[in-house]
């Protein structure tokens, strides 16, 4: 706060529960004290409605705004609640002159708190997080919080040089300590075991013991009896182990949805109950209250008496694949105490104020064998401990056959990773940068980012490591100079030349110019005999040929393996080569064995005089292989020390051909279509973009429009035909110029060195269609196999979508205000009580 007070920024990690909001708070105050605007950004939706409705109950609705992409209320408001998305949309449009709702209030703005600032790391969204510092102006007061920040000083370092002056604050203490437990079972024993994990600051030695017994299964490790064998404990057990130590309420985190809805079905099928009678009553009450908008529909589609029932016996799931409202009254009745387990997803360790006495984290690996890092694990297990009611909250790990335990206790107390940027230059961030500034002003724009930032510090090591490299071939080389005068004795491997480099060089401009089909030899040792070129290309940034030789051997030449030059003996008319297809090198070996090459004018004459000694001819193949071993490194290094440097304004370099390419930008003006696309903060975007210029979305209905739209954010594959999620004829005629216009796109982005974009998905427009159409939500899901929170999260996806196309000028801007109106109704918006008085 004495930064703030100051005129600085504040960068602050600390704990959960450490008092991080009260200094967001601090800032906000101060904002309205100075009459200027306070913009509070989270990462999610959920945490943004959260945050209006505290906001607005301490300093009264009127003073609170709230814009999330499908909700605006009050945009004037002096204090701001958005997503960062938002924040980041706003900035630009102030940017470019031409401000949209709520960005006048940035003419006036004091103060912007980025809530979960770890979130930049995300590996699709973070580079929204360092847009925000870059764009906010120098004067405004940036308040950066989280409890996990890896790397925090060189985040600190990057703010102060970005931003400007920043203060740094780290409170290492909890309010409330953690207690890492390891729980165990066998068959012999009745309740499962809750091991310590450290004790006095070790790991528990009693608790390492059992992986000798995980690896006792055909007579290795330690020898224990079947009943004895450590068994991980099962759900029903251990809740009822946590409820007899008074250690409930817990959230059980559980690394996918449909592990959460196993575990609530795992737990109703054993009779659990976990309520009282009067508990129940309440959570009657509170979900009587919470799903009254809904319909007989709505109701059965989200199957309203099960989830009930789960309810009152105390136990739920909390995931994206739930309707919102369910996700609300969870929340709501966890907060009270009547839901004393919570199996959740890792959503809700994203700033959801819904602490608990104890967490247990039921897998520290994915389902796709990633293993969580520190940070990751830190934020789930952060969720334990409720300030002002518990002094110790417990984090329990049940025991897994597949986990040492030394990981689960490097994870519980292991330092943070090395901070990720996830920055990536995009072609809507590209021409907003340009139509704003010059080409070096957008290139010193990307290269304030973190991910530069970054890059810089990795450049350094690289430098070192290749100084020491080449300093160690230059004496290789040398050594190997002394080799020079000895005879060949006819070996076919390399062998040490003063020259080689100046001799690599011409080999590279040789080998780029083959072509498949070329028969070649080395003649620096045509002995080797011929080899058919198969394709010509770069590995880390060398020429690189696939080749395969005579006797059947796949080569890959490159100038350090060629010890002459690549001579081309002949021609062979091959088809178009696949790498997956055999016979097509077979083919090529077969009509390499019908030719008649003139190896011998090749041989070089026979060398007369004294052979080697065997011991100098070994130490000679030894340095030859050590020097161009230490070639290929020092390539290597060169090479991304190179990418280091300049990846990122080398990649915004490549963003703008492609756009000049795809006929977006001449020279750095804009196209109609390029301000079309500058609009577009989407993943798909320049896609989108073309398919507005183009008119395929234009003059269709608001069903249709919103069924098309959804083809550009469905996340959701139903495995089946495209055919299956096309709501009509024309749609299927427009789907598949679509996927030809993406095919295009796609090749040009390859072309200029970049992803490529998205593959546009239809399996949702069916149930989008439906919806838009006024059809209830059980009639919409009905057929679809799709979760409804699913659908939920996609309808209102696209709704968000199609706000964005109504600010695009084209055939397609009123049915898409129509859409917008069409979807955002009943369990959409459902979940929040000022959402529905709206409605």
């Amino acid at each position: 706060m004495d930064g703030l007070d100051a005129g600085r920024s504040v960068l602050v990690m600390a704990p959960t529960g450490a008092g991080k909001t009260f200094v967001a708070d601090y800032a906000v105050a101060r904002s309205l004290d100075a009459g200027t605007t306070a913009v509070y950004t989270t990462p999610l939706k959920a945490l943004s409605n959260q945050k209006y409705r505290d906001l607005s109950a301490r300093l009264g609705p009127e003073r609170v705004g709230l814009i999330t992409g499908d909700r605006t209320v009050n945009p004037g408001a002096p204090v701001l609640v958005v997503t960062t998305e938002v924040l980041r949309a706003m900035l630009y449009e102030v940017r470019g002159g031409r401000p949209g709702p709520g960005a006048a209030a940035l003419d006036r703005l004091g103060a912007v708190v980025l809530d979960e600032f770890h979130y930049l790391q995300d590996t699709d969204r973070g580079a929204v997080w360092e847009e925000v510092v870059i764009n906010t102006p120098a004067d405004v007061a940036l308040v950066c919080l989280s409890a996990t920040i890896p790397d925090v000083e060189l985040v600190h370092d990057w703010l102060t040089r970005v931003h400007g002056p920043t203060e740094l604050v780290v409170a290492d203490q909890r309010p409330v300590r953690l207690n890492h437990l390891y729980a165990v079972d066998n068959l012999r024993r009745t309740a499962p075991m809750l091991l310590p994990i450290f004790v006095d600051g070790q790991l528990n030695t009693t608790a390492e013991l059992l992986d000798g017994a995980r690896r006792d299964t055909r007579g290795e490790g330690l020898r224990v009896r079947d009943r004895d064998r450590p068994v991980p404990p099962t759900r029903h057990d251990l809740i009822a182990h946590l409820r007899a130590n008074n250690l409930l309420p817990a959230i059980w985190f559980v690394l996918s949805r449909a592990g959460c809805d196993e575990a609530v079905a795992d737990c109703l099928a054993g009779d659990l109950q976990l309520t009282t009678e009067a508990e129940r009553v309440r959570i009657r009450s509170l979900v009587s209250q919470a799903l009254a908008p809904l319909s007989g529909g709505e109701l059965r589609a989200i199957d309203a008496a099960g989830w009930q029932n789960a309810l009152e016996a105390g136990v739920a799931a909390h995931h994206g694949g739930l309707a919102p409202v369910q996700r609300d009254v969870v929340e709501a009745a966890f907060g009270e105490g009547l839901v004393k387990v919570a199996f959740a997803t890792e959503t809700l360790a994203l700033g959801v104020n819904l602490p608990a006495r104890t967490v247990v984290i039921d897998r520290v690996v994915r389902a796709s064998g990633e293993v969580l890092d520190a940070g990751e694990f830190a934020q789930l297990a952060g969720r334990a401990g409720r300030r002002g009611i518990d002094e110790v909250g417990h984090v329990v790990v049940p025991w897994s056959p597949y986990v040492p335990f030394q990981r689960v206790g490097a994870l519980a107390g292991g330092h943070l990773a090395a901070i990720r940027s996830a920055f990536r230059v995009t072609p809507a961030m590209a021409l907003n940068l340009v139509r704003t500034g010059t080409l070096d002003e957008a290139r010193a724009t990307v290269e304030s980012s973190l991910r530069h930032r970054c890059a810089l510090d990795q450049a350094a090591i690289l430098d070192g490591d290749l100084d020491v490299r080449q300093s160690e071939l230059a004496e290789v080389v040398e050594d190997l100079a002394e080799f020079a005068e000895l005879p060949e004795n006819g070996d076919p491997d390399p062998v040490a030349d003063p020259h080689g480099a100046t001799e690599r060089t011409d080999s590279g401009r040789d080998l780029a110019g083959l072509r498949p089909g070329d028969v070649v030899v080395d003649t620096g040792r045509p002995e080797y005999g011929p080899a058919v070129v198969l394709a010509v290309g770069t590995k880390r940034g060398t020429v690189c040929v696939e080749a395969i030789h005579s006797t059947g051997r796949r080569l890959q030449l490159t100038p350090s393996t060629l010890r002459g030059g690549p001579a081309v003996l002949h021609h062979l008319d091959l088809p178009d080569w696949e790498p997956t297809q055999r016979g097509h090198a077979k083919r090529a070996v077969d009509a390499l064995a019908l030719l008649d090459l003139p190896l011998d004018d090749l041989r070089p004459a026979t060398t007369h005089g004294p052979r080697p000694k065997p011991k100098q001819e070994q130490t000679r193949r030894r340095l030859a292989v050590r020097r161009d071993q230490l070639t290929a490194t020092v390539d290597d290094l060169q090479t991304s020390l190179m990418a280091a440097r300049t990846g990122v304004r080398t990649e915004l370099d490549q963003v703008l051909a492609l756009l000049r390419r795809r006929r977006h930008l001449v020279n750095l003006t804009l196209t109609p279509s390029g301000q079309a696309i500058r609009r577009l903060f989407h993943p798909s975007g320049l896609l989108l973009g073309e398919c507005l210029v183009a008119g395929l979305l234009d003059d269709l209905d608001p069903a249709s429009l919103a069924s098309a739209a959804s083809w550009f954010t469905a996340r959701t594959r139903l495995g089946g035909p495209a055919s299956t999620g096309l709501a009509s004829a024309e749609l299927t005629r427009r789907w598949e110029t679509v996927r030809a216009l993406t095919r295009d796109v796609q090749a040009d982005e390859v072309a200029e060195g970049l992803t490529p974009t998205p593959h546009p998905e239809p399996a949702l427009g069916v149930p989008v269609h439906r919806w838009a159409s006024g059809s209830p939500l059980d009639v919409a899901v009905g057929g679809t196999g799709v979760l409804v929170g699913d659908v939920v999260r996609e309808i209102r996806q696209v709704a968000e979508l199609l706000d964005q196309l109504t600010t695009v000028p084209g055939g397609h801007q009123r049915a898409a205000a129509q859409a917008v109106v069409a979807l955002r109704r009943g369990a959409i918006v459902a979940d929040d009580a000022q959402a529905v008085k709206e409605n």
